[in-house]
């Protein structure tokens, strides 16, 4: 289970929304907890691919590596990405599915519409069957945990 709070889950959609008809990523920073993975931190990464084609996402490592070292010097780390589909599906498509790996990184996709709709759901690569398998998403409120967006 990946817990988010919906000021972090609202950002995600708006990032999803204004990147809109390419797709945003970026990185889910956070720390492991009996509740599940508990997300401190959104941080929105360039898409190396945003030029290139609109249903195709890259991280940037630079941003990545920088993020994994402060996140460690923090003793937290990075539990996933995200990422949007701008064809408004929330699930994985067939490249997610070839560019899997790191079966310890949740994937948190946004299906954004053109009207500006948005449903978010995670997922969790399975490697055994070269596909992904849903992850329990829960959003709440600031207070529900000590979190920043």
């Amino acid at each position: 289970m990946i817990r988010l709070t919906a000021a972090q889950a609202r950002l995600i959609e708006k990032l999803a929304i204004a990147a809109w008809p390419k797709e945003c990523c970026g990185l889910l920073i956070g720390r492991r907890a009996e509740a599940g993975l508990l997300v401190d931190e959104v941080r929105p990464c360039k898409n190396l691919l945003a030029d290139q084609e609109n249903d195709r996402f890259e991280i940037d490592p630079q941003e990545r590596f920088d993020a994994m070292r402060q996140a460690r010097s923090m003793e937290r780390e990075i539990l996933g990405h995200y990422h949007s589909h701008p064809n408004g599906v929330a699930a994985p498509s067939k490249t997610d599915r070839e560019q899997m790996y790191e079966p310890e990184l949740t994937w948190l996709i946004v299906g954004v519409t053109k009207a500006g709709d948005c449903r978010l759901a995670a997922f969790r690569p399975n490697l055994e069957r070269e596909d992904f398998d849903p992850v329990g998403l829960v959003i709440g409120s600031a207070d529900d945990q000590n979190c920043r967006s």
